[in-house]
């Protein structure tokens, strides 16, 4: 788990310990080793790669437009983050992931 920093003294929101990605169980405390990483949120201003939707009407037309194509494909499930614009922890992807197999 990756916990969330919120708190106005800290300056970054998340902190990344990678071993986790690649180790399980006992592995992962038995490796004496680790890289982290901090995770520094940014305003998000023109010309920079945005890494989560920019709510703004261009991108709001946008998104009318592939839900309608998206309904055009009955094979292809989209979700996540980008598919319904919106800011998702991962466990709520997963979750909504779930819930259309269930």
């Amino acid at each position: 788990m990756n916990p969330a920093y919120t708190e106005r003294e800290v300056p970054y929101t998340r902190i990344i310990e990678h071993k986790h990605f690649e180790m399980f169980g006992e592995e992962v405390y038995d490796c004496p080793k680790t890289v982290i990483s901090r995770e520094f949120s940014t305003e998000w201003n023109p010309g920079m790669e945005p890494y989560y939707p920019v709510n703004d009407a261009q991108n709001a037309a946008l998104y009318v437009k592939y839900k309608e194509r998206a309904k055009q494909m009955p094979n292809m499930i989209i979700g996540g983050r980008m598919a319904d614009y919106a800011y998702y922890d991962m466990d709520i992807v997963v979750e909504k992931v779930m819930s259309l197999f269930g």
